[in-house]
């Protein structure tokens, strides 16, 4: 199964303590909170990511995607030293 956008930011909310109670424990929001609090997030993301999609889409179309030539990604992994510089141990 997998896990939509909206449920991922749903789980997110779950993790954020908004205050504490009068024993230390931190509280967080309840199921119905988080989920309005999703849905309020996503109404404001979906149009930019739909923006984005778009976007990536008409490059795909008419050919101005651009990809590394394969030496040039080899001319670079070649240049990265095996090991730290003793500065950085």
């Amino acid at each position: 199964m997998t896990e939509s956008l909206f449920d991922r930011i749903a789980r997110a909310l779950a993790d954020v303590p908004i205050r504490q109670d009068e024993n230390g424990r931190n509280v967080v929001l309840g199921l119905n909170t988080r989920l309005d609090m999703a849905s309020a997030a996503l109404s404001v993301i979906r149009p930019e990511l739909e923006r984005l999609h778009a976007k990536a889409a008409t490059r795909e179309s008419d050919g101005s995607a651009r990809v590394l030539p394969a030496r040039f990604v080899t001319d670079a992994m070649a240049r990265v030293p095996d090991a730290l510089p003793d500065d950085f141990r």
